[in-house]
């Protein structure tokens, strides 16, 4: 008898999950925008600024999330991502950071970050489009607020913060972050090992 309430309950696990986070690679019937290559992206009129680390905002006149909520939003998540990721924890933010092979990262009032509305054509490693984009030598975040279906708004933001610090863009050394970048609403397939492939 038990055995075969495990088995539900390993079904409906896997129902969850199939429901959630495998909508990361599914672009059928979600809006997708035109393509943002690093000219849209350097274009953008950055006059916003966030709180806290002083990041450069630009946010297209499309998306509905209030600018305070925004500019909060990516302050408060990338001091996760940095308490989570480096011992010295969120004080990186205001500081250069040496990374591994020598690479200096500038504090963060030194990133862009532009915030469109949906998901978007892109020119990424093995990608067309994007729910979030970093652009390494620009230094310049394309945030989705849409993202992927049932994650949550803005659920690569930390991904992308991933990026900045030292992922390589073809994620090889993603599970050096993964417990650092997880998607906002997708935690439980994360929590059970599964890996979600072309998330950027």
């Amino acid at each position: 008898m038990a055995m075969k309430y495990l088995s539900v309950f390993f079904v409906l696990i896997l129902l969850i999950v199939s429901n959630s986070c495998d909508e990361l690679t599914d672009s059928v019937d979600r809006p997708t925008d035109p393509l943002i290559d690093r000219e849209v992206a350097e274009s953008q009129d950055y006059n916003l600024t966030t709180p806290l680390y002083g990041m450069q905002v630009a946010i297209n006149n499309r998306v509905d999330t209030g600018t305070r909520s925004i500019l909060n939003l990516l302050d408060n998540r990338a001091t996760q991502v940095l308490d989570c990721q480096f011992t010295e924890g969120s004080q990186l933010g205001f500081e250069d950071v040496m990374l591994g092979n020598g690479t200096i990262i500038p504090p963060l009032s030194q990133l862009r970050v532009y915030v469109v509305p949906n998901r978007f054509k892109c020119e990424a490693v093995g990608l067309s489009v994007c729910a979030g984009i970093y652009f390494f030598d620009n230094d310049i975040i394309v945030l989705s607020e849409g993202g992927f279906l049932d994650c949550g708004e803005f659920s690569v933001w930390r991904h992308e913060l991933g990026h900045r610090y030292g992922m390589e863009a073809d994620h090889s050394n993603q599970s050096d972050f993964q417990g650092c970048i997880g998607q906002d609403n997708c935690e439980f397939g994360d929590l059970l090992g599964i890996e979600i492939e072309g998330r950027n």
